[in-house]
């Protein structure tokens, strides 16, 4: 199984593997955190600073260009997110 790494902000690092599980659930060991995790709040946007995700369900909330939603995407390369 591939392991994308995560890049944030502070020089910290996660891996994420499972491809059917969003990328929430990476993020929740860093404390980001949605109780919505349906796309539809924009509570974990986050901003994608390289790399690329694939949405598993399709998000609700309005994006700026560049914001995500890690609570319905999957990484497809390693990533630099800004969670700030």
């Amino acid at each position: 199984m591939k392991l994308w790494k995560i890049r944030l902000g502070g020089g910290r690092e996660l891996e994420h593997g499972n491809h059917h599980t969003t990328l929430l659930h990476a993020l929740e060991s860093v404390g980001h955190y949605s109780e919505c995790r349906s796309g539809f709040c924009g509570a974990c946007k986050a901003t994608l600073v390289s790399g690329s995700v694939r949405y598993l369900t399709t998000p609700m909330a309005f994006l700026k260009p560049g914001e995500i939603l890690p609570c319905c995407c999957t990484p497809e390369t390693d990533l630099e997110l800004n969670l700030g």
